[in-house]
């Protein structure tokens, strides 16, 4: 049980936990230009943050880390695919961090108006998904938590179960034993007054067997005198 008080004290401290997903203008410096673009404080670390943001930038294009810069060099969109590039960053440290996406506006020229309009949505939906795969990693732990509290609770039921069928058995046990000691004190009375008849009747057949000798003996002697 001490094992499992941990986790229950944790979900219980984050059953309270809600999160809103705010998304700011934020304008960047990339590659030594200034960048437009969309930014969103998340509650959790720079590292897992940008894991994160890589993986969903690799939905718009084939993305790659470059220092802490992720570029996606031909970008798609909406099914559409353009041959411009596409940036996202991370900063911050400690318990929080910001995730940016944006472009050098003068790389998109005519379609610019199309992506801006677009990047604000993209980092909400980042940061949604972020909050919703963190939730769900917690969801998850308190399924397996649940999942193994439930089979300690089988596997005690079952013991419970075993140590009341051994203790009736037990108990079954012991009312033959009992039954069996009063037989065999029964069988001791018994067998004690047979073994007193026995011997009365040993003494008694010792005499008569000195009788009998005695009427051989005499038959014997009467028989050597015939002449």
């Amino acid at each position: 049980m001490k094992k499992f008080l941990p986790l229950c004290l944790f979900f219980a401290s984050s059953m309270g936990w809600a999160q809103t997903v705010v998304v700011v203008k934020a304008d960047q410096r990339v590659k030594g230009e200034k960048a437009f673009g969309y930014a969103t404080s998340l509650e959790a670390s720079k590292t897992e943050v940008a894991a994160s943001l890589l993986k969903y930038m690799k939905t718009f294009g084939k993305a790659k880390q470059q220092e802490d810069i992720v570029l996606v060099p031909e970008t798609t969109l909406n099914g559409q695919s353009f041959a411009k590039p596409l940036y996202a960053m991370v900063s911050g440290g400690g318990s929080s961090a910001k995730a940016w996406i944006g472009i050098h506006v003068k790389d998109w020229s005519a379609d610019s108006a199309n992506i801006t309009t677009q990047l604000e949505g993209m980092v909400k939906t980042f940061g949604v998904n972020f909050y919703r795969d963190k939730i769900q990693g917690q969801i998850d732990e308190a399924q397996q938590a649940l999942d193994a509290v439930e089979k300690q609770q089988q596997r005690t039921s079952n013991e419970n179960k075993s140590l009341l069928q051994k203790i009736d058995n037990n108990r079954s046990e012991h009312t033959q034993l009992q039954k069996a000691l009063q037989s065999n004190r029964a069988d001791s009375v018994t067998l004690f007054f047979k073994l007193e008849e026995n011997k009365k009747s040993k003494d008694s057949l010792v005499m008569v067997s000195e009788k009998v000798k005695k009427v051989l003996e005499f038959q014997k002697e009467k028989q050597r005198k015939v002449n």
